[in-house]
């Protein structure tokens, strides 16, 4: 028996803009999120790309982002730097290390949310690398976001059946067959914004501004 579809929530952002702004706001956020030094900032903009995620419709799986700012916050324990705070056998806790490993598991999970609201199936961007960079980012976003479990032990093969799950056409998410949400890619792909209006434009600038002031001036 096939397994029942979960409705995947609805992208409230892309009623309200176009993919290319979006996409374009994204950019301007990764730069400026990958600037930024201050551990309580870098750690509220991770916050805050999580909420823009969750508003564009995408599910954030909390326990697997704790675990990947835990593991590479472990790994980097591994190189003692700064003042020691704490031994544990072999290992010694400085704060520079643990510092730092936060740092770089913050960045991971950041940039990972940002390509979740800022990636959209309608991202158009010209010419035919700019087409494939799209359905690379596309493709990324449908791993994370699928039910299927992503095994280490049969990588490749695990990645594949996760996109097969949702998309088993042959053409992929052009193939008209229903997606995750119970609809084909036309159907969804109509329901959003071709252009940016007032409110869409006043959220984008907000966050563009904002991340890039935080990269400035701290």
């Amino acid at each position: 028996m096939p397994r029942r579809r979960l409705r995947r929530p609805p992208n409230r952002l892309a009623l309200h803009a176009s993919a290319r702004d979006v996409f374009l706001c994204g950019i301007v956020s990764i730069v400026a999120f990958l600037l930024q030094s201050s551990l309580i900032v870098r750690a509220a903009q991770v916050m805050a790309f999580a909420i823009l995620a969750t508003y564009a419709g995408k599910r954030i799986r909390w326990g697997y982002f704790v675990m990947i700012v835990s593991s590479i916050t472990l790994f980097n324990l591994l190189t003692p730097l700064g003042r020691v705070l704490l031994e544990v056998g072999p290992l010694t806790v400085t704060t520079g290390a643990l510092e730092q490993g936060v740092l770089k598991g913050l960045a991971i999970a950041g940039l990972v949310f940002i390509s979740l609201f800022a990636v959209r199936p309608d991202l158009k961007l010209p010419g035919s690398f700019g087409g494939l960079i799209a359905r690379v980012f596309y493709y990324f976003e449908i791993v994370l976001e699928s039910r299927q479990r992503i095994r280490a032990t049969a990588l490749v093969s695990s990645i594949d059946d996760a996109l097969v799950e949702i998309y088993p056409g042959d053409n992929g998410i052009d193939s008209g067959e229903p997606g995750a949400d119970g609809t084909d890619a036309g159907e969804r792909t109509a329901r959003f914004a071709t252009t940016t209006d007032t409110l869409g434009a006043i959220v984008l600038i907000l966050v563009a501004t904002a991340n890039t002031a935080l990269a400035i001036v701290f």
